[in-house]
């Protein structure tokens, strides 16, 4: 039976693949035409035979891509149920009549949307909205969604499903909030009821759904139903395409059609609120380059108002201005530095409300590499995400000012169409020198089959994924690359949220982990593969989900960058970089980090030695707290920068809370731990507040109204801690700061195996007195099943430097293989890791237990 499951994966493997060359002409080729009149007429009788229900499933699948392909809308689920029906064919469940019963449903369901839509194209007819904006993020409108009944009729007991997406954060529509939906049609003679949800409606985009069923008459040609989205929010984030999903009920019987959806733009708010600024990291001296001033709204969006005009300075003297009235995004051009160093931009608005400092710029005579950043992992509207591969890619380039960039949608909810568009997108923004895009996909796997692994091509031509659709688990993945592919011009990147199976590696192809996201940060992930015996870089990324790379701001934390040491910022360039682990990893925080041991540079194996000496130096966006030395998966080393034994009556104190997302088994890390509760301080004033770290949409700080001493907090970590800023007035040693944190539950993880179920957390009443914090800082650690939590308290010297320089020689039992990295962390609780680097031993040694 085994034998005989794996015939059949073969032959759909090797037909899924070869699906993907596009067809020419007549999208139902004859050979594909000739087989789908076949599947109509088969789809009357049910089958119980595996090979021929994996023969229709196949033929299912290239139709619906050759649909795709005519630029006909395909349901979102269509390709996540291809793939979950065809590796359960492969399974033991495989050849059970249960299971073949619901392939066949599935077959048979997906027959009959695809022969309607094939046969008429104006079957379903057309959805409207009366408004397509843009609308400002946050502002509420009222808005008209309009469905224009085709050919095909809407019966009694049929009707229309509307769907909240998941990336919405607005409350429901009529869920008692202050938005309203209704709906009329211009048929008197019908009426549309709202009912409980009925029919198929599972796609992973959906976060709710408001159903109506047709109770009497009939919606014919030319009827419309007029759906009024009353005071509805729109999102606090800007996206050039969302979605009203709406689908049909054409007869009652719950099947749901998916018509073409219209969208409309959100853009920014017109007040100006922050600044950001960011500038080449590293430059020759006389080298012109520009700074790009961002004037963003209060949800850190680009601003759709014009900016307040700033003063530009450099070392405390203003250099530029940029006049008011311009737009939010503004470039000063033509800027130089003579003298090597490092330097960072200061950018003023006229009236000093907004101020920000640049990323540091290391000036460098003959540098030896650049540090190109970029973003390998982020998501738009062509699975549960949000926005057009346009506005992804411009979002990156000129929002984010990234230099290099990758769409890595997820192949379990893609068609050959959105392939293809990728592919376009991919060369048209390519622009050699200044911005670099690379074609890539996510292979979107269950954990038990090998977790996700994003895929990358050299060049985007020509390229045919290995889909999920068509491999069965990760060994297909790395069998299906190999066949196809010079290895040399793949790259293969597993992330940890959904934890790729780090038992497994193909050193080809599989050269880097993803460490940090948006979705928290797992340093574990990487020294799980390094244990292994792997030779794995690390890297960060935003995997965002709403369209906003390399600046993503809408998640449990800031998203993570990837820092390619490269000549140049092209392709070939960029791609050889991250192959050679010639990269590093940051929270989203431009870090500049240049590690050397024994004068090999980060991703190197290096000759033995008994001897190793490494150093570092690191250039932050923030004071730099610590930097760590790990050596095979343990700190041997720590350097402390922003301890201090005393301090001024006005100080700044430090508060920061961190979570552990270590894991003890193979499985996803655990959820997000919520912090909530109140910090007074005591026997000083407090004067002011600064919130350094990343602030998430569900994070929330304010002052107490009836104490101004008392601050109450609400805070999410998955990983990197997040700090306050207290700034205080009339501060001795006998002042302290009383926290209480309120008893919470830990957010659920990943879907997926986890380590245990979500953890009850308790209720913690802590006092840190200032005069009695050994080298001025307390540390409170918390088990949580086998993770430990942390509550700091640091005062902070009066003045914390940006830059540090790191040396250590470790002399501690050298054994061949040993690896070695750095984490910096900054005081605003930015972190960055260098790639490994390892003395002696051999590639694919055996793993370091």
């Amino acid at each position: 039976m085994r034998a005989a499951f794996l015939i059949i994966g073969i032959a759909i493997g090797l037909a899924l693949l070869a699906q993907q060359r596009a067809p020419s002409g007549d999208p139902l080729r004859p050979d594909l035409g000739a087989r789908v009149r076949m599947l109509e007429q088969e789809m009357k009788t049910p089958s119980g035979d595996v090979q021929e229900i994996s023969a229709r499933l196949r033929t299912l699948w290239e139709w619906g891509n050759a649909y795709a392909l005519t630029g006909g809308p395909i349901p979102v689920d269509f390709p996540s149920g291809i793939a979950q029906n065809f590796r359960g064919l492969r399974s033991a469940r495989g050849s059970s009549p249960e299971f073949l019963a619901q392939v066949n449903d599935f077959v048979a369901r997906y027959v009959w949307e695809l022969q309607i839509k094939d046969e008429n194209p104006n079957a379903l007819g057309k959805v409207e909205l009366s408004h397509r904006g843009p609308f400002r993020a946050g502002e509420r409108v009222t808005l008209q969604q309009t469905y224009t009944v085709g050919d095909l009729p809407i019966q009694p007991g049929g009707g229309i499903v509307l769907a909240v997406t998941r990336n919405s954060d607005d409350p429901e529509p009529d869920s008692g909030g202050e938005s309203s939906v209704s709906i009329r049609s211009t048929n008197p003679a019908a009426r549309l009821e709202k009912t409980e949800a009925w029919g198929e409606w599972t796609s992973f985009i959906t976060r709710s759904t408001l159903s109506y069923r047709l109770k009497e008459g009939t919606l014919r040609k030319g009827d419309q139903v007029i759906i009024t989205y009353a005071n509805l929010r729109v999102q606090s984030w800007t996206n050039d395409r969302v979605l009203l999903p709406l689908t049909i009920d054409p007869d009652g019987k719950g099947r749901l059609l998916t018509p073409r959806w219209p969208s409309y733009e959100v853009i920014g708010g017109r007040e100006a609120r922050g600044v950001n600024a960011v500038a080449p990291s590293i430059v020759r001296p006389g080298e012109k380059f520009t700074l790009a001033v961002r004037t963003e709204d209060a949800a850190r969006n680009l601003a759709s108002g014009p900016n307040p005009g700033y003063d530009v300075s450099l070392n405390g003297k203003v250099i530029r201005n940029i006049a008011a009235g311009g737009p939010a995004l503004a470039q000063v051009d033509g800027l130089s530095v003579r003298e090597p160093g490092v330097y960072r931009f200061q950018a003023r608005s006229k009236d000093g409300a907004l101020t920000a400092a640049s990323n540091p710029v290391w000036v460098r005579t003959d540098p030896p590499y650049r540090v190109y950043w970029g973003d390998t992992h982020g998501h738009s509207g062509f699975a549960e995400g949000q926005g057009s591969p346009d506005g992804y890619f411009r979002f990156g380039r000129d929002v984010a000012r990234l230099d290099f960039l990758i769409l890595s949608e997820h192949d379990l909810w893609m068609d050959d169409a959105e392939w293809r568009a990728l592919e376009e997108a991919t060369e048209k923004y390519l622009a050699p020198g200044k911005f670099t895009t690379i074609l890539g996909y996510e292979w979107t796997m269950a954990n038990a089959f090998g977790g996700h692994h994003n895929v990358y091509f050299r060049t985007p031509r020509g390229r045919r994924r290995v889909p999920v659709q068509a491999t069965a688990n990760l060994a297909e993945l790395y069998q299906g690359l190999n066949k196809q592919y010079d290895p040399n011009d793949v790259l293969i990147i597993p992330h940890a949220h959904q934890a790729g199976d780090w038992t497994q590696n193909d050193a080809r192809m599989e050269r880097l982990a993803e460490i940090t996201s948006g979705h928290g940060t797992f340093e574990f992930f990487g020294n799980r593969y390094l244990q292994n015996g792997f030779e794995i870089g690390f890297v960060g990324s935003s995997d965002n989900h709403v369209g906003h790379p390399g600046y993503a701001v809408r998640n449990a934390q800031q998203g993570g960058l990837a820092a390619a040491l490269a000549p140049e910022n092209t392709p070939a360039a960029i791609f050889d970089a991250l192959r050679s682990r010639s990269a590093y990893a940051t929270t989203g925080d431009r870090i500049l980090v240049d590690v050397q041991l024994n004068g090999g540079r980060m991703g190197q194996r290096l000759a033995d030695s008994a001897e190793r000496k490494i150093s570092c130096r690191a250039m932050g966006t923030a004071p730099i707290e610590s930097v760590d030395l790990v050596k095979n998966g343990q700190v041997v080393y720590q350097k402390r920068y922003a301890e201090t034994s005393s301090f001024d009556p006005h100080t700044w104190v430090l508060v920061k809370f961190a979570s552990d997302t270590e894991v003890f088994s193979r499985a996803n890390p655990r959820g997000s731990r919520p912090w909530t509760g109140d910090i007074e301080v005591e026997g000083a004033r407090l004067a002011g507040l600064r919130t350094p770290s990343f602030l998430a949409g569900s994070d929330r700080v304010a002052r107490d109204s009836g104490n101004p001493n008392r601050l109450d907090f609400t805070l999410v970590t998955r990983g990197r801690g997040k700090g306050l800023l207290l700034e205080l007035e009339a501060a001795s040693p006998a002042s302290g700061v009383h926290i209480r944190t309120r008893q919470s539950r830990e957010q659920p993880g990943s879907q997926g195996p986890a380590d245990r179920a979500p953890a009850s957390l308790a209720a913690e009443d802590l006092r840190f007195r200032l005069g009695d914090l050994p080298a001025g800082r307390g540390l409170r650690e918390f088990r949580v099943g086998k993770n430990v939590d942390t509550i700091e308290v640091q005062a902070l010297p009066a003045s914390a430097s940006l830059d540090q320089v790191f040396e250590y020689t470790d002399h501690d039992n050298p054994q061949p293989g040993d690896y070695y990295y750095l984490r910096v962390t900054q005081v605003d609780g930015g972190m960055a890791w260098s790639s490994p680097m390892w003395v002696g031993g051999k590639r694919g040694g055996s793993p370091r237990k």
